[in-house]
């Protein structure tokens, strides 16, 4: 399904016709059994479709009740399943009550032919009278093959660990609305799994879904571009810490909307920087897959410029006591980043652990501290121009 892009907000008129005709259209061979599958049915649809900008929320609370779908903070999407009256009286009420948060309501009925026509149409007499704009939803047979868009899907997968529907556009010509109800059921029979918006890793014949995953660089390494798997997690990579971190780091220089995420049951921290802070990237093979990943001296820099994203100081002190660099390249790093508290605590570390290396003279009054996670308090040292605010006995294990 395309991505609907070039807009930064969405008309009432515009989420109406795509409700009314593309999602109509999108669920023609699904049988919906009840309001709840039908709410997964359109919030899975308008996530996939809508601008990733556009935040699609199930089940919001509010003061006056509980929103089925709350669209672009603005527009409230009410849904039944007329199956029977009392269905369509709660409704009623409903829309009274919301019209207190001064949103649009969509009031979206389905029509499983169990009320006869005039009886929906009474009821959405009722709904307009106050102020809800109605859609009525009857479904008929499925006209596409849907076979073939799911033997083209599968085609598209083989050898692949996950598939993005930005990319199997590149070379599907059907219908973008039966390719989403394809990736539904595809989904449903565990196939795939669904990673984030529009991104699925594809699970292997054999495997369970629910217990398979891939890598987390791998599927960190599809959360944004250009990205980087950077401080504590490059740390373990390369073996600098004896920590494991709980939290898979990324950096970025794309803006990203959620930079904390949780999938499958792994944390996913997202730190953009400055284009200026972005190099030193090399490219390493992960279950067969080329992931991004900062160098070794980079990952020191960087955990030097934000030492909250890597344990502290402390860790990089060890990894620079006991890993092998280019010193050529530390130095060059040093000054690049454009931080002159980086080169102020990378000349104190390696003057403290007997590292030679040759950095920028610091030229600032200012003091800053030698770890920022620590306590605000310590003796100065006038050289680096660094508050030492690491407890002794601490030092006293890295000497």
């Amino acid at each position: 399904m395309a991505r609907i892009k070039n807009i930064s907000t969405v008309d009432l008129r515009f989420l109406i016709s795509l409700i009314k005709e593309d999602f109509k259209r999108a669920i023609e061979d699904i049988n919906i059994k009840n309001e709840k599958h039908l709410r997964k049915e359109l919030a899975n649809f308008l996530e996939l479709t809508l601008p990733m900008n556009v935040k699609v929320e199930e089940e919001v609370k509010t003061n006056i009740g509980i929103v089925d779908i709350l669209v672009d903070n603005k527009y409230i999407l009410e849904l039944k399943y007329a199956d029977n009256k009392g269905i369509l009286d709660a409704g009623i009420a409903e829309v009274i009550r919301y019209n207190e948060l001064k949103m649009p309501i969509l009031m979206i009925i389905l029509d499983v032919a169990a009320l006869n026509p005039e009886t929906i149409t009474e009821y959405c007499r009722y709904y307009k009278e106050n102020n809800a704009n109605v859609i009525i939803i009857k479904l008929i047979k499925q006209r596409e093959n849907s076979n073939e868009i799911t033997s083209f899907l599968k085609d598209n997968m083989s050898k692949k660990k996950y598939i993005t529907v930005e990319e199997i556009l590149k070379d599907y010509q059907g219908n973008r609305k039966s390719l989403y109800v394809a990736l539904s059921r595809l989904e449903k029979r565990g196939w795939i799994e669904r990673i984030e918006k529009g991104k699925y890793m594809i699970v292997p014949l054999g495997a369970e879904k629910g217990k398979y995953t891939l890598n987390e660089f791998v599927i960190g390494s599809m959360l944004v571009e250009p990205y980087a798997i950077a401080y504590w997690s490059a740390l373990h990579f390369y073996s600098l810490t004896e920590q494991i971190p709980n939290t898979v780091f990324i950096q970025t220089t794309a803006r990203k909307k959620k930079q904390d995420v949780k999938i499958f049951g792994i944390h996913y921290k997202i730190v953009i920087l400055k284009s200026s802070k972005f190099f030193g990237v090399r490219r390493e093979w992960i279950e067969e897959t080329r992931v991004n990943i900062t160098d070794k001296e980079k990952t020191i820099m960087d955990c030097l410029d934000k030492p909250q994203y890597c344990g502290g100081i402390v860790e990089v002190a060890k990894a620079l006591k006991n890993g092998d660099f280019d010193k050529d390249k530390l130095e060059i790093y040093a000054s690049k980043i454009g931080n002159s508290g980086v080169i102020r605590r990378l000349g104190f570390l390696c003057e403290f652990l007997g590292i030679e290396i040759s950095l920028p003279p610091i030229k600032t009054k200012n003091y800053l501290y030698l770890d920022p996670t620590m306590p605000k308090k310590g003796e100065k040292n006038a050289k680096w121009r660094l508050i030492i605010n690491l407890d002794e006995k601490i030092l006293g294990v890295l000497e």
